[in-house]
């Protein structure tokens, strides 16, 4: 049954994490009512009980986007992302069995080196990092939670996200700081193709997949097309007010994907979505 927007009642975790942050601005923009659950506000999904402040406030939805992240620190410490990702998400999809909300669960990208390209959702899954991987058993814990304990769950395997306050550490933040100092931008690797979407076109997704009405559904969300690193910093030498070149090292990551493009047919066809922002629309605003 679709809920309209002014009775929604919206969990976010991570909700102050870059998507988090777009994704409550979008939802308060709708006039729906959002609920944080955030590490950095005292809701750590990690430990027990994280959720017991927000049972008995009427919540209709939950939007999980809580978690670890960053792909290099999951080799350091598997544990956490395993903690943090996949027992995180157990905590969630209880609270959803007992609360009857319906959950919405942002995956990550977990095919490893596809066979074909565009990638659909039926694609073989062959998560290589422990990132992904802890990601991919959260999902198969919603799975089994829509067939078995009747909870309604919505995945969305994005792809690459961007967009304006994404962590230094990651690719574009780190390309855009070094173009704003001008001179020489330094990265590892220029051969690797991605499928890049804009934080603020995931956002919109996840609006919508709030009033699906399927048990379980799973899609991919991405741009549908793929940019190498060496034709990302060709556009950042471009569209920069200052002298710049760049230069790569050479390093290659632990278990490489060398090209990714997401097929976006099926969530078009669920939920009329489309990408709207492009990578070189963003770029070009944040070097002017």
């Amino acid at each position: 049954m679709t809920v309209h927007n002014a009775q929604k009642q919206v969990l976010v975790t991570g909700a102050t994490g870059f998507i988090g942050r777009h994704a409550v601005s979008l939802l308060e923009s709708r006039g729906i009512a959002t609920h944080s659950c955030a590490r950095s506000t005292g809701c750590d999904l990690e430990q027990n009980g994280a959720l017991a402040p927000f049972q008995g406030r009427g919540i209709t939805h939950v939007i999980h986007l809580g978690g670890r992240t960053f792909v290099p620190h999951s080799w350091e410490d598997p544990g956490a992302f395993y903690r943090a990702n996949t027992l995180g998400t157990q905590q969630l999809l209880d609270f959803c069995r007992i609360s009857g909300a319906r959950l919405v669960y942002v995956s990550a990208y977990v095919y490893g080196v596809p066979h074909t390209l565009p990638i659909a959702e039926s694609h073989p899954v062959a998560p290589n990092t422990p990132y992904n991987h802890s990601k991919w058993l959260a999902e198969e814990l919603c799975r089994f939670y829509a067939d078995h304990f009747e909870v309604p769950v919505t995945v969305l395997r994005p792809f690459n996200i961007f967009g304006p306050g994404q962590g230094e550490d990651f690719l574009i933040p780190t390309i855009l700081k070094q173009a704003k100092s001008g001179g020489t931008i330094t990265v590892k690797d220029a051969a690797p193709r991605r499928d890049y979407l804009h934080v603020d076109d995931l956002a919109e997704a996840l609006l919508l997949a709030l009033d699906l009405e399927p048990r379980f559904s799973l899609f991919n969300v991405g741009s549908g097309r793929s940019i190498s690193v060496g034709e990302l910093l060709d556009m950042a030498v471009r569209y920069s007010p200052r002298p710049l070149c760049w230069q790569a090292t050479g390093e290659i990551r632990v278990n490489e994907v060398p090209d990714t493009v997401a097929d976006i047919s099926a969530i078009t066809r669920a939920l009329g979505w489309l990408p709207r922002r492009t990578l070189e629309q963003f770029l070009k605003s944040e070097l002017a």
